[in-house]
């Protein structure tokens, strides 16, 4: 029932809206812009998830998430490169880059284990979220429901989808550490 494709994407445009609205002189065609960028990035990311399998043939057990893992950080970068060009804000690129990022490990540990990426594509972005304001809370309670639903529908081991947990925690300590070390703050509001 939950697609981490689709939560990304609530994310996704949640982050965006809120760095349109906190940012100065935000328009309607300002935002418009925003959303063109956000769809033609998940077109490609959706493309490349869909078609992959198509122009592979077969892939093994752990292929789906592969292709719907690359797919997803080549879309985030285009959505990044959108952010880089027209100068819009740091909120959306810091967002993208640490999808980008716990896609790197994601791709490298789930040939040989097979880690929730429910749980690590709904945690990143929720997390995220929550710690540039306070008021996105509710989505990591959300996030924190997919640890507990992904083994109860049998679709991953306890160990598994806390290790998609643990993954995304360790990115998002990361990135704290590395904002508190600057002098900087995730935190813009809430």
């Amino acid at each position: 029932m939950f697609a981490p494709e689709f939560f990304v994407l609530l994310c996704a445009l949640l982050v965006i809206g809120y760095e349109w609205r906190t940012s100065s002189g935000g328009t309607l065609v300002g935002l418009g812009k925003r959303v063109v960028v956000l769809a033609f990035g998940w077109g490609v990311a959706f493309t490349i998830y869909q078609g992959a399998p198509r122009v592979v043939g077969t892939l093994p057990k752990w292929g789906t998430d592969a292709t719907g893992s690359v797919g997803l950080a080549i879309g985030i970068l285009v959505i990044w490169v959108g952010w880089r060009i027209w100068d819009w804000g740091s909120i959306v690129p810091e967002f993208a880059l640490l999808l980008v990022g716990v896609t790197v490990p994601h791709l490298l540990i789930t040939p040989f284990w097979d880690i929730s990426s429910h749980v690590l594509y709904a945690m990143a972005p929720a997390g995220y979220l929550s710690l540039v304001d306070q008021r996105f809370v509710p989505l990591v309670v959300v996030a924190l429901g997919m640890v507990v639903a992904r083994p109860l529908a049998e679709a991953h081991t306890w160990l598994q989808s806390i290790g998609g947990l643990a993954l995304a925690l360790a990115f998002l300590l990361a990135l704290s550490r590395v904002h508190s070390r600057d002098g900087m703050t995730l935190s813009r509001g809430g």
